[in-house]
């Protein structure tokens, strides 16, 4: 089995050493690392050439993250593609245990996260934090109740070749993750893996984080990403109808409370957003609560989902402001106060 690398770059100057050198560094040996430069105009391109013949380096005008994706998916050659964002990490043991994992008739194997901030500081979180069992039956029973299921970004999954093939180009609106993810299980068995294979990246560049226009946000621009959600859930749609098969939800974005939140907050500022009208505050408040005490795996989660949409629920639009702006920078917000315990402690920060 053939197992490939594919990083996609876009003025990452700073981050996209460290994919590269994470994406060498394998216990087990990728068979092919594809990095595909699409237009930088920083100092990018100068260091990816830096590493020779060790990569295939593809570099191409700027033509955006989904064309740059389905250059890297043609270019590679292997059974198994593992799509690493160049401000993302892989660690040491990623592919030997893709490898281990993988048999015939998945579609993509999964596994988790640590969440990092710019500088490569664990924040402490992890994406996706999977239960301690999440089988392949799992998943297909979750999904097919649900229309949704636990999936973690581009970088903590491997997908078949096969799969790819048979979907690309998928037309996502976004990037290619969750279009991709949100499809997998109509086209294969899924497989998690509960270690901890790769690095998130969070910090003020992610694409979630970004208006319309590629500004940096304090925070999500909620009823773009809800628009985003509810266009690939569109798409899983047209793939239902292509697979002749059907999932139980009406509604799958009412299970993802990701996205139950977004819509709260969305209502609490005045935004204006995809499906609106079906909503009340007071329904997404007893939404968001039903799945954080059916969906999330431990105790502490979920009684800190139910305090912050009941909070949320409960404040005034000033309020809620502040508090959105405080759960979605709160590591920015806290740094000053752990800088000034480490001066009174007399130890570094």
């Amino acid at each position: 089995m053939k197992i490939s690398i594919v990083i996609t770059v876009y003025n990452y100057e700073r981050y996209v050493g460290l994919a590269i050198d994470s994406a060498l560094n394998q216990t087990r040996p990728a068979d092919e690392i594809v990095v595909v430069d699409d237009g930088s105009i920083d100092g990018s391109r100068q260091i990816i050439a830096g590493y020779g013949d060790r990569i295939r380096a593809i570099f191409q005008a700027n033509q955006g993250n989904i064309a740059a994706f389905e250059v890297g998916y043609r270019a590679a050659t292997g059974d198994v593609l593992l799509f690493l964002d160049a401000d993302d990490i892989l660690m040491p043991t990623a592919v030997e245990n893709v490898a281990a994992h993988w048999r015939e008739g998945v579609s993509k194997v999964q596994f988790n996260l640590d969440i990092i901030d710019g500088a490569g500081r664990r924040l402490g979180r992890s994406f996706c934090a999977f239960p301690e069992s999440y089988a392949p039956d799992d998943v297909h029973a979750e999904f097919t109740r649900s229309g949704t299921y636990i999936w973690p970004v581009m970088s903590g999954n491997a997908y078949s070749r096969e799969f790819l093939r048979q979907v690309i180009p998928l037309n996502p609106p976004v990037g290619y993750d969750g279009a991709l993810n949100t499809i997998a299980p109509l086209y294969g068995d899924v497989i998690t893996v509960q270690e901890t294979l790769g690095q998130y990246r969070l910090h003020g560049r992610n694409i979630s984080r970004n208006d319309a226009k590629g500004r940096a946000q304090r925070f999500p621009d909620f009823p773009r990403q809800i628009g985003f959600r509810v266009a690939e859930f569109d798409i899983l749609k047209a793939h239902c109808d292509r697979k002749s098969m059907h999932v139980q939800a009406a509604r799958p974005i009412d299970n993802e409370i990701v996205f139950v939140n977004y819509r709260l907050a969305s209502r609490k500022l005045g935004l204006r957003y995809v499906g609106q009208d079906a909503d009340t505050s007071s329904s997404l408040l007893r939404r968001g609560i039903w799945l954080a005490l059916t969906t999330t795996t431990h105790w502490r989660a979920a009684a800190s989902h139910i305090v912050w949409f009941t909070g949320l629920f409960l404040s005034p639009s000033w309020l809620a402001y502040q508090l959105i702006m405080l759960r979605f920078n709160r590591a920015e917000l806290l740094r000053p106060l752990v800088r000034f315990g480490s001066v009174i402690r007399g130890k570094p920060a």
